[in-house]
């Protein structure tokens, strides 16, 4: 997913050059910026994390913070990812000059379908932990 997360990196800045607009420039250029790096810190942060314990064994404090900096800035990630989605939908409106009904409607499906992903993650979620 990194990978595929580089290459959309990759294009945005290039079609970026090729309309010739200033980089980062907008909210959603900039938050672009911020998800890429929060990305990499994930991933960087997934390499070097310390080793769960054995059967039995009490977590060490080091591998606590670790899984609670994982999910804060996973959970920040898709937070992020949910907002900059929204954001371009607005952006595609003004550039391509959409009809405004057309854009509500998009505006309201996306959000529906965004409500019904959190539904899943949040009883998915909580059905795994009631189940062990």
């Amino acid at each position: 997913s990194l990978a595929l997360f580089i290459a959309g990196f990759a294009i945005s800045v290039a079609t970026t050059n090729k309309e010739e607009q200033p980089h980062f420039s907008n909210p959603h250029r900039r938050m672009g910026l911020a998800m890429f790096i929060m990305a990499i810190l994930q991933v960087i942060g997934g390499i070097v994390r310390p080793h769960n314990p054995l059967e039995g064994e009490k977590k060490k404090p080091v591998r606590v913070g670790w899984e609670v900096g994982h999910r804060v800035l996973g959970v920040s990630l898709l937070a992020c990812g949910f907002w900059q989605m929204y954001e371009g939908i607005l952006l595609y409106g003004v550039k391509y000059s959409t009809d405004e009904s057309d854009e509500e409607a998009i505006t309201i499906a996306y959000w529906v379908w965004i409500s019904v992903m959190i539904a899943v993650m949040v009883l998915g979620g909580a059905f795994f932990k009631l189940r062990k």
